[in-house]
């Protein structure tokens, strides 16, 4: 057992300081230069080096206790620093999905009518281009340039949002899109059926959903690191180009992500909403007009153990679930 207790400690320690000390002893170190050097000679390595060598030299006359106290506060220093950073990425992350603050609402409502105006009239453009769509045939070639223009149309207006906008920010209505979606088709509401349907999802889904969701909270994060980059360049301008870097690095990891995570989240659902249904004992068919308990299935094999033979979650599946998952209110 002790082992066992050692090896995970040491598995817990190696992670905190690569995700805590690392980053933020190279911004200690970024700020160190900024405080030697300022803004005139930001570029004077050899001034930078002579200064690190009095201060080595220095330490170097301590004793072994003040050194490891020196060592142990700069450690602890730079631990503390990333947490701080860490501590301010979840307001970064309500930055990214457009939750923004009270104060903000105007500009929010601006830009996400702004958003909305642009999805709309793409959208009745590509309506229009359809229900215009000529009878493919060898006599009418304008069939595909139709057929490229409205696939041309569809790409720009999927990058705005996939569904209509509801919110200020491509990452924010990513997220929200799949809800819409989901309710669209299967008129499930996805915020109060997500934690059951989670509990059915296999470990491999969890695992990669799990995944997919860091990668999204570590491309924030760097976007908080990169605002700490920018506000040191006011003292030392070569830190706002070590911001910018990283800032633009984390903001297309970010965006990835976030296509990622919500395309992920919405595969599930598609994937998993039987399970759910029939874990509630609800069964839908085409000829039957209510919700039914779900039968038992016979002996004829099944591609997914449990459910009844040409089970289908409809929408009025989804809306009996969504009165479970409410309790009524």
């Amino acid at each position: 057992m002790s082992s066992l207790l050692g090896g995970l400690g040491e598995k817990l320690v190696d992670k905190w300081v690569s995700a805590l000390a690392v980053p933020g002893l190279l911004l200690m170190a970024a700020s160190a230069a900024a405080a030697v050097l300022g803004q005139a000679d930001a570029l004077d390595v050899a001034a930078l080096r002579a200064r690190a060598g009095q201060e080595a030299a220095r330490a170097g006359e301590w004793s072994t206790v003040a050194q490891l106290a020196a060592l142990g506060a700069v450690v602890l220093g730079s631990v503390a620093v990333g947490g701080l950073v860490r501590a301010f990425a979840g307001a970064a992350e309500r930055v990214w999905t457009g939750a923004w603050p009270a104060p903000a609402d105007r500009l929010a409502a601006r830009l996400t009518d702004r958003r909305k105006t642009r999805w709309q009239g793409l959208q009745t453009e590509i309506i229009t281009r359809g229900d215009a769509m000529p009878i493919p045939a060898p006599s009418r070639p304008d069939y595909e340039v139709n057929r490229a223009e409205i696939d041309r149309l569809t790409a720009l207006r999927d990058r705005i949002a996939l569904a209509e906008p509801q919110r200020p920010t491509m990452t924010g209505d990513r997220f929200a899109g799949t809800g819409t979606r989901l309710r669209n088709q299967y008129g499930i509401d996805l915020a109060s059926s997500w934690t059951r349907l989670w509990l059915v999802l296999p470990d491999t889904v969890q695992a990669e959903l799990r995944a997919s969701r860091a990668g999204f909270g570590a491309a924030v994060e760097g976007t908080t690191w990169a605002a700490c980059y920018f506000a040191l360049g006011l003292c030392w301008w070569p830190a706002a180009l070590i911001g910018l870097t990283v800032g633009l690095l984390a903001w297309s990891r970010g965006r990835r992500a976030a296509v990622l995570h919500a395309q992920l989240v919405e595969s599930a659902a598609d994937l998993h909403l039987k399970t759910l249904a029939a874990e509630f004992g609800l069964a839908s068919t085409a000829s039957v007009p209510d919700l039914t308990p779900a039968s038992e299935p016979d002996s004829t094999p099944a591609s997914t153990p449990g459910l009844p033979p040409g089970f289908s979650v409809e929408r009025k599946v989804g809306l009996a679930l969504n009165r479970i998952f409410r309790k009524g209110t």
